[in-house]
């Protein structure tokens, strides 16, 4: 058979404000990781292609001639919750001209609703969970004659012949997660992706999955923490250094939530002698120096963070489960072994103080940040704090059901805030952004960084440019967009 995956363009996605534009789409190209895991235990006989429509910034037009050009026998959509509605125009054009390809998606956005994405009536097949150890087994069962079989796949949505949306029993998700395949790196262009904070050719892994935190604005809905050992680490370490990766970056939910298991990762990574730059998403605690200076010497360089606030009343607020004597020890921590850090931040929170944005990037400064972005509190599809402005009837309606009942091009959430605020919040990122990066030490230490890599050097400098430019621009805009939006404020600043 021939078999198609892709992940969605973003041509008329949903628009939300959490990142600043500049930084999705500008700073960083990562690998469509979930793909090419899923692609990983296909059977070799099936000719098998990966798609990754954001290499070439692949329009919806584009993506429906791929497909039609390939006439795939089946074809599998990764989708996200803010490109449904590319998903739902591409699969409805797909069944119109090839009516035969079996229609078959996963990924975030099936996980959390399954069915109500079977209800749309444009896929044949829907596949929640962990693809990577499922879609073999359907790729087999359709090849096979689907039937009967189709109803031995764990996890699968599909239609009866009477048009009834049926369910298989879940298949139950280990904690240890060794026996998931290595993601299928061979299948793409590895020189396509980048992060503008490395140094060099990296790529992605995961080491685990799920975070059991329940912090208010964050949509992981995955409260199990799962995780491979660290053998299983160690030995992808080895298969990615193998494909000539210099850089790897760690996209775990929360790398440190088992201090024993970063420190075998580490001690293993050591033994084998393993010489890789890496970095990792984790929490500010728990860390303390023995962990620091053994993830040091294992080859971590950088520590991706996600402080959120400076001000303890409102880290309680959030859930955050850190104080800030907490995120100041960290940083402390990581200036005294030399580790980089890459500092998230939010702003916008209910009760956020015209003084603390006032002193923000004086206060992010004293930290001695690496690199530090700033986004803007909005409320996602299932996090508590969407929850909470249905509640205390700031939105009257439930936007994203409707949403994911209905996909609309373009689909904005009305503001929890008033047009002014948001001005000022979109004003204070961009300038933040600005100033943080056009400080002369920070240029003087990218330029040291860089100059050995020709390519960075020249990416880095085109950067600057459009963070200039954008930053502007962005501000412009904004106020043409708010200016002509159907608000619903409530006085939040």
């Amino acid at each position: 058979m021939r078999i198609l995956l892709t992940n969605l363009p973003r041509e008329s996605e949903t628009k939300d404000y959490t990142t600043r534009e500049y930084l999705l789409s500008d700073f960083s190209r990562l690998l469509p990781l979930g793909l090419l895991a899923i692609a990983a235990n296909v059977n070799p006989k099936h000719s098998l292609k990966v798609l990754d429509v954001t290499v070439k910034n692949m329009s919806i037009e584009d993506t429906v001639r791929y497909i039609e050009d390939y006439k795939p026998d089946v074809l599998g959509l990764s989708v996200v919750t803010r490109r449904l509605y590319p998903m739902y125009v591409i699969s409805r054009r797909i069944k119109e001209t090839l009516p035969d390809v079996k229609i078959v998606a996963g990924g975030p956005h099936i996980n959390y609703w399954p069915e109500e994405t079977m209800r749309l009536g444009t896929l044949d097949y829907v596949l929640p969970s962990y693809g990577e150890r499922t879609f073999p087994h359907f790729i087999d069962a359709l090849e096979n004659g689907g039937g009967g079989l189709l109803k031995t796949v764990p996890n699968l949505y599909y239609r009866t012949s009477d048009g009834a949306i049926r369910s298989n029993p879940p298949d139950e998700i280990p904690i240890v997660l060794d026996s998931l395949p290595f993601p299928n790196r061979r299948l793409i262009n590895l020189d396509d992706y980048f992060s503008a904070v490395d140094r060099a050719k990296m790529t992605t892994l995961y080491s685990s999955r799920g975070c059991p935190f329940h912090c208010i604005f964050c949509d992981v809905q995955e409260k199990q923490f799962h995780y491979r050992t660290a053998k299983s680490v160690a030995d992808e370490f080895e298969e990615i250094t193998a494909l000539g990766i210099r850089e790897i970056y760690v996209l775990d939910d929360t790398f440190n939530i088992n201090r024993q298991r970063v420190l075998d990762i580490c001690n293993e990574l050591i033994s084998r002698n393993i010489k890789v730059r890496w970095s990792t998403r984790a929490r500010v605690a728990p860390f303390d120096a023995d962990m620091m200076r053994l993830m040091k010497e294992a080859g971590c360089t950088r520590l991706h963070v996600g402080v959120e606030s400076l001000d303890p009343g409102l880290l309680k607020y959030m859930g955050k489960k850190e104080t800030l004597e907490q995120i100041r020890s960290f940083f402390k921590l990581c200036r005294d072994f030399n580790m980089e850090t890459l500092g998230y931040f939010i702003i916008g929170f209910p009760g956020e103080t015209k003084e603390y944005r006032e002193r923000f990037l004086k206060e992010v400064l004293k930290l001695n940040v690496t690199y530090a972005f700033c986004n803007i509190l909005y409320p996602l599809a299932k996090t508590q704090y969407y929850k909470s402005l249905l509640d205390n009837t700031t939105f009257k309606e439930d936007y994203w059901a409707d949403f994911i009942r209905n996909p609309k091009k373009d689909f904005e959430l009305p503001l929890p805030r008033s047009p002014e605020s948001q001005r000022e919040m979109e004003t204070l990122a961009d300038d933040f952004h600005r100033k943080f990066c056009f400080r002369p030490e920070f240029i003087l230490r990218e330029l040291r960084r860089s100059f050995r890599n020709p390519r960075m050097l020249s990416r880095k400098a085109k950067l600057a440019v459009l963070l200039i430019i954008r930053t502007s621009g962005e501000k412009r805009i904004g106020k043409r967009r708010l200016a002509t939006r159907d608000f619903q404020a409530n006085g939040q600043s």
